[in-house]
């Protein structure tokens, strides 16, 4: 079963967006710096993994530049993180939509 879940980077100031697996592994992420709301990453492990498997070294390039990159590992701990809670889909593809729409406009 998928999880939703949002936490705050204090060290970053960023509110943190995840998507995972029934695993806990990380399918997409999204992270919006706290003094604005703006995005700095809405990246798909997905995504990130087709660029890989063609050996398109340019266009992974291009998309980390754009869209960062999804955080390594398993969602565990999480329930501890400051402002740490879980969330519904919905909310998060509505701020996975906002990011991606903001970041693919640059």
């Amino acid at each position: 079963m998928a999880m939703w879940i949002r936490t705050y980077d204090e060290d970053r100031g960023l509110w943190q967006y995840f998507e995972g697996d029934d695993a806990g592994w990380v399918l997409r992420q999204v992270d919006l710096r706290d003094t604005d709301g703006a995005p700095v990453t809405a990246a798909s492990l997905d995504e990130v993994r087709r660029y890989q498997e063609r050996a398109d070294v340019d266009t992974a390039n291009r998309y980390e530049q754009r869209y960062g990159r999804v955080a390594e590992g398993r969602l565990t701990g999480w329930e501890g993180a400051p402002h740490a809670g879980a969330i519904p889909a919905e909310e998060f593809e509505r701020v996975w939509l906002d990011a991606r729409r903001i970041l693919g406009a640059m």
